[in-house]
């Protein structure tokens, strides 16, 4: 593998870990660009360069630190960030770690004086709520922002959130609309004690109507709210029935909540309805892209500009709803309208509405670099800031150790290291992660660049023989798997989900098994380059055939294929349509993420399809 040369004075011990290495990677395969412009502006942080064994030395007291905490040993850490420089990404997860534990015992006085050291842009959600308590922070927007959750919030912000309602900072309706959405969230413990702030508690038996005032109202709502009774396709009879007992608001947050339910199941005919009644100003986030998702489902397209016209804002400017109310206006003959969205979402990037807004203005995928490869010398001095410097020297170890608690803390540190770089500097310290190997890391850098692009290292192509070749023996595009194996593990040997998938194209172990079965392989293991993209590869057509569509295939290579059928409605659905109503939010991400990114591979490999529009196509009916 080629590698940066490092000099002696600066990461001699990387060298030797480097060498050491028994995981090789094939070299990356660079992809043909137009380079107009130099990288110019680098700046670095003048972090000195630690040696490697002080660094695998703090990684060695760094998970036992973090178990002590869990004991609130502060000793432990305090031991530990004595030891250690502030620029470090192991030191900042620690500090966090304490914050939360002198919060939680009210250690305010010494929380205080570590809050003082933290890098704010480090600050986790539960470590800002406890600096809230404590008045280390004032950030009233903090509390406005999170009395609007209806979901679970760590203990610190439900402390926060308490005293804020019993210090009358927030007023009793955010109050009860967050309680109601607690409940509909089963979240029955923090809904309880936000009602005791304002000294209102809701009835022991919740779902019946007991006492008198909003507590009692409330639980009532809850027989029609709670994640069983929203099943019912007779909810909506069931929310009338009690009405009479309820304000307006809170029946109309219950149809807002059951039609959010009903579109997930895919009843979306029963969503719209709900959907039409509910109190729009109560819907939260999901609640109005499930609204339009279930007018989309039915091409109702007044209907999609409508509701999109009524969401808040901020919604309204993300380029997905302003592509899809485009696709809304163009329908029913409000062309220059929707070019104006259309403009609009093709400026916001290089994602899947960016992509397809992009073609319906009549353009197309640009693959174009607008900037030179960084140098050797220009990633040397990437190597030279000694945050990256520690992030290189545990990913090294890693490999050479085949760690991958290690290459995790690695990432961690990488993340930590580029998150204030400029694009000059993000683009060299990817170059040069990608020289090493740290393929992941090197587009996770490439990819935080806005106006300076290198679709080199953003989508690289390793294993391009390998990865070509199978796919080419199975019938399906390259740049459909390549765009599938970049989503999947940013083309890191050994990855390993929290579910057990492993390798390139992570494979679950079962599905391996059943490939090698079908095409009378013997299993070298996942982690194995060839071995992983040839039963991956494979496993992708035989989805693919089974479907007859890329954008079903794909969904069921991370779903199931069995999921991915039902999710098809019984007429043949537009890709992008299927692609938006998928219920499982990893999926649908995952699904435009893939589509657009082999977009992008078809366009740098010179393909013929480089239209995201054909390539999503069409998905079958039921």
């Amino acid at each position: 593998m080629q590698k940066i040369f490092w000099r002696i004075s600066v990461l001699t011990a990387a060298v030797a870990l480097a060498a050491c290495s028994t995981q090789k990677e094939t070299p990356v395969e660079p992809v043909t660009s137009s380079d107009t412009s130099s990288l110019t502006g680098i700046q670095f942080s003048k972090t000195p360069v630690e040696n490697a064994g002080k660094v695998l030395g703090d990684y060695q007291q760094y998970q036992p630190t973090l178990d002590a905490l869990r004991n609130d040993n502060d000793g432990a850490a305090m031991s530990f960030l004595n030891q250690q420089p502030h620029d470090s990404a192991m030191a900042e997860k620690v500090r966090n770690q304490w914050l939360k534990s002198l919060g939680k015992r009210g250690q305010w006085e010494r929380f205080n004086a570590e809050y003082a050291k933290l890098d704010k842009n480090g600050a986790e959600q539960e470590t800002q709520c406890y600096a809230q308590i404590s008045g280390a922070q004032k950030n009233p927007q903090l509390v406005q922002d999170l009395i609007k959750e209806h979901g679970k919030l760590p203990l610190g912000c439900n402390t926060m959130l308490q005293n804020a309602v019993a210090s009358g900072a927030v007023n009793q309706k955010q109050v009860w609309e967050r309680v109601r959405g607690l409940l509909s969230n089963n979240q029955t413990t923090d809904a309880r004690n936000l009602a005791n702030a304002i000294g209102q508690a809701l009835p022991a038996s919740l779902g019946t109507y007991s006492g008198s005032g909003t507590a009692a109202q409330e639980s009532l709502l809850y027989s029609v709210t709670n994640a069983n009774a929203r099943k019912s396709n007779d909810i909506g009879n069931r929310i009338a029935a009690i009405s009479g007992s309820l304000t307006a608001e809170q029946a109309g947050f219950a149809y807002g909540a059951a039609g959010e339910t009903h579109a997930k199941s895919q009843n979306f005919g029963v969503a719209l309805q709900l959907f039409n009644q509910a109190d729009k100003a109560q819907l939260d986030t999901e609640q109005w892209e499930w609204y339009v998702r279930s007018a989309l489902r039915f091409s109702r397209w007044q209907d999609v500009n409508n509701i999109i016209a009524a969401m808040p804002s901020n919604m309204q400017n993300k380029e997905d709803w302003q592509y899809w109310r485009g696709r809304a206006l163009a329908a029913t003959g409000q062309q220059g309208q929707a070019q104006g969205l259309y403009q609009k979402a093709s400026k916001s990037g290089r994602n899947f509405y960016a992509l397809m807004a992009t073609e319906a203005l009549g353009g197309k995928v640009n693959t174009q670099s607008n900037v030179k490869r960084a140098s050797e010398a220009e990633q040397l001095r990437a190597a030279q800031d000694g945050k990256i410097a520690r992030a290189m020297t545990l990913y090294q170890s890693s490999v050479s150790a085949n760690d991958r608690t290690m290459r995790g803390v690695a990432q961690q540190q990488w993340r930590y290291a580029v998150r204030d770089l400029n694009e000059p500097s993000l683009l060299a310290a990817a170059a040069m992660a990608q020289k090493q190997g740290f393929n992941e890391m090197a587009i996770y850098a490439a990819d935080r660049t806005n106006n300076l692009i290198d679709y080199n290292i953003r989508y690289m192509s390793p294993y391009r023989d390998i990865t070509s070749r199978y796919a080419a023996q199975v019938g399906i595009d390259p740049a459909w798997a390549y765009g599938l194996i970049r989503q999947e593990s940013r083309f890191m040997i050994g990855a390993r989900s929290h579910v057990g998938a492993s390798g390139l194209m992570q494979l679950m172990p079962a599905t391996a098994r059943e490939v090698e079965r079908k095409i009378g392989s013997s299993s070298v293991g996942l982690d194995d380059i060839e071995h992983n993209i040839k039963l991956g590869t494979w496993y992708l057509a035989d989805v693919r055939n089974s479907s007859g569509s890329e954008t079903m295939a794909t969904a069921g290579y991370n779903a199931g294929p069995g999921r991915a059928r039902q999710w098809r409605a019984n007429t043949p659905l537009e890709g992008a349509i299927y692609a938006e109503t998928i219920p499982f939010n990893e999926t649908r991400d995952y699904v435009k993420k893939v589509m657009a990114n082999a977009t992008y591979y078809a366009s740098l490999f010179n393909e013929p399809k480089q239209s995201l529009t054909q390539r999503i196509g069409t998905v079958p009916a039921k």
